[in-house]
């Protein structure tokens, strides 16, 4: 996987925090394999050398950019901003690039998932028609089910420059962001060995995952009866008697402390939670294909 971290300039001025690096790898020790699966070619140490280098440089720019207009126009400056704005660019960044190949894995893993059950289905059809493993999985790497004929196309470049299918499919399988593909190469490359029947194996694990969607399919409604009642609360009921009780207490309190400000700041937090909710929904809904 191609990133800006592949930098030469940018891995060669991290070198100097390799050290700290070492020392920081043992609060992450899934950093490696987040890596491996997410297709990322340098180790872990470097990958957190580069993120410390990459969080000093966001601390240092930030604090630059916030300083040198007070400092340039002579006005006071808040310490306040002038620490906390930094400090927070800084953390943000540091925690968003280590996250970030576990967060491509888990994204990789729902690619994968979304078609795996239609491609084994695939395969048990052409195997049963008499179509040797090899050229079934050649024919599913051209038969456009995204990441999994990209995956397929990869194992077919490996076998043909000469490795072992199964240890192809064993390698690949280790390496693959989705459970459930990481089985159907693992059950492959066992079938081979053991001279059991493969179809039988796709269609178990085609099974389970079908069963795995509608399970996933049946929490999600479950839950959105909760969070319909969340929106109703949130959206509905709170806003409008909230508005009514500001109402009847500004003809006590008057208008000064009850006054347009407040009624727009409850319009734009009524809006804003509709933003935040909606985009919660989405993350949660399952991606079944």
């Amino acid at each position: 996987m191609t990133s800006p971290f592949d930098s030469e300039k940018l891995q060669d001025s991290s070198k100097v925090l390799s050290s700290p690096a070492k020392k920081l790898l043992l609060i992450f020790p899934d950093l490696e394999w987040n890596l491996k699966r997410s297709g990322y070619t340098m180790g872990a140490v470097q990958y957190l050398a580069i993120v410390l280098f990459v969080t000093i440089t966001a601390f240092l720019g930030t604090l630059f950019l916030t300083t040198t207009p007070f400092l340039l126009t002579h006005t006071e400056l808040n310490p306040y901003m002038a620490a906390g704005l930094p400090i927070f660019v800084a953390l943000f960044a540091f925690f968003y690039f280590i996250y970030m190949p576990k967060m491509t894995v888990l994204r990789e893993s729902r690619l994968i998932d979304k078609d795996l059950e239609y491609m084994l289905k695939d395969m048990q059809i052409q195997m049963t028609a008499g179509v040797p493993l090899f050229n079934t999985i050649a024919n599913i790497a051209a038969g456009g089910y995204g990441e999994c004929s990209k995956l397929m196309n990869e194992i077919v470049q490996q076998v043909e420059s000469g490795s072992s299918m199964r240890d192809v499919l064993n390698n690949y399988g280790m390496l693959s962001p989705s459970e459930y593909m990481r089985r159907a190469l693992w059950q492959i490359a066992n079938a081979m060995q053991t001279g059991s029947d493969i179809k039988i194996a796709l269609i178990a694990l085609s099974n389970d995952i079908r069963q795995e969607k509608e399970n996933k399919i049946k929490v999600y409604g479950q839950e959105l009866t909760l969070w319909g009642l969340i929106y109703m609360m949130m959206v509905i009921v709170a806003p409008s008697m909230g508005v009514t009780l500001l109402v009847v207490l500004s003809s006590f309190v008057g208008s000064r402390m009850i006054n347009m400000d407040i009624f727009w700041g409850v319009l734009f937090g009524v809006v804003a939670f509709q933003i935040m909710f909606i985009s919660l929904i989405r993350s949660k809904r399952p991606n079944v294909g």
